[in-house]
């Protein structure tokens, strides 16, 4: 791609399976991380956390709540169905634990003693505290009723789609993935120049491919954002895109269309965009800029084989390009009443047009709309192709 310019940019068994969820299930990685890397300004730094449910003392072991502590240290949480047994897996270690046993299996087999079984209280599944020290290095100790004490601040982003998860160092932009129950593969490193508030999310694309997109807010405040997209083939990070943009009072949010209309992947530098194949080979180049002009970023919602949508961050309002000439037009200015129209182009806050694109029927193009700030329901809006 074309050098990009950065803009002012989830009996005792049955209650086991309630409490942890279905495989595969994240626990709730955005609240809890949030609050203890807000309580720890360093790794050294020692963190109380209070937790949602009780921690207590029975023959003479501390137990914690498995899954209010497990999201703390980035693991992710599931039951196995078929081998009835619990599943923590981090990015260097992970462990396998059975209801009743006191033994936990890391990796390479290594058994370990907890010393007190696993047990399964009101619903909620409890661990001996040292499950967390003796297989993840990280000692917790009881500081209340509900809270615990503990040195470690969150390292990763946590996200997953299907049975795949996905760490990202927070820092340094490494990737990994693999599969519940074992230690993940590094897979590359993921090109993010201001690391801030990150937010992760995944989808599959075939048996091999995925498409990891990390949303990254940063400065002060958080006025700009990064959009960064990776396609991962056969284990690896095989093509990247990144985009910046923001800046003022604008509540514009920039976003891409997963996939185009034949199943290429769309990868958006902002100002020129590639369609590539899972395996990252370039199938198809578009200047962005060529339609919806210089010195702007633009999102890339949808690409059909006859018409583009295309969102620049400036105005906020969507473009519908026609791909045999070029040309752009703002469809709110074809779809909404004129009262509308002015109040999105005059608004002293930038927030877009409000149009969502839902699909196509033929030449039929749907869209959701509501007047952003309105509070209104959203409407249905449909646009057709080839008329004036």
């Amino acid at each position: 791609m074309k050098k990009k310019r950065t803009a002012l940019s989830k009996t005792a068994l049955a209650c086991l399976v309630l409490s942890l969820g279905t495989a595969g299930a994240l626990p709730g990685l955005t609240a809890p991380q949030k609050a203890a890397a807000a309580a720890a300004v360093s790794a050294n730094q020692k963190v109380v956390y209070s937790l949602k449910h009780p921690v207590f003392k029975q023959s003479g072991q501390l137990y914690v709540p498995l899954r209010d502590v497990a999201e703390l240290f980035d693991l992710h949480l599931t039951f196995n169905a078929q081998t009835k047994a619990l599943e923590l897996t981090g990015v260097s270690q992970y462990a396998k634990l059975q209801p009743g046993s006191a033994q936990a299996v890391g990796k390479n087999a290594v058994p370990v003693s907890l010393g007190a079984p696993v047990q399964v209280r009101y619903g909620v599944t409890y661990v001996p505290a040292s499950l967390f020290s003796k297989l993840f290095g990280i000692p917790v100790n009881a500081a209340g009723p509900k809270k615990i004490s503990y040195t470690y601040s969150s390292k990763y982003r946590l996200t997953q789609t299907g049975g795949m998860l996905f760490w990202l160092n927070r820092q340094q932009g490494v990737l990994y993935g693999g599969t519940t129950g074992q230690l993940p593969s590094r897979l590359g490193t993921v090109h993010i120049e201001i690391p801030d508030e990150l937010n992760l999310s995944a989808r599959q694309v075939d048996d091999t491919t995925y498409i990891v997109d990390v949303d990254n807010a940063y400065g002060e405040p958080h006025i700009f954002s990064s959009l960064h997209r990776a396609v991962i083939h056969s284990g690896a990070i095989v093509a990247q895109s990144s985009l910046s943009y923001g800046g003022g009072l604008s509540q514009v949010r920039i976003k891409n269309a997963d996939l185009s209309h034949d199943g290429k992947i769309v990868l958006n530098e902002g100002q020129t965009a590639q369609l590539v194949t899972p395996d990252g080979k370039v199938a198809e180049t578009i200047d962005l800029e060529k339609s919806g002009g210089p010195d702007d970023e633009y999102g890339l919602e949808a690409v059909e084989p006859d018409f583009l949508l295309i969102r620049p961050f400036s105005t906020g309002a969507l473009l519908i390009v026609d791909r045999a000439t070029g040309k752009a037009t703002p469809l709110h200015r074809k779809l909404l009443d004129q009262a509308s129209s002015k109040k999105i182009e005059g608004g002293d806050w930038n927030s877009g047009d409000g149009l969502i694109y839902t699909g196509r029927d033929g030449n039929r193009l749907n869209f959701q709309w509501a007047l952003p700030g309105s509070g209104t329901p959203p409407e249905t809006k449909t646009y057709e192709l080839g008329k004036s």
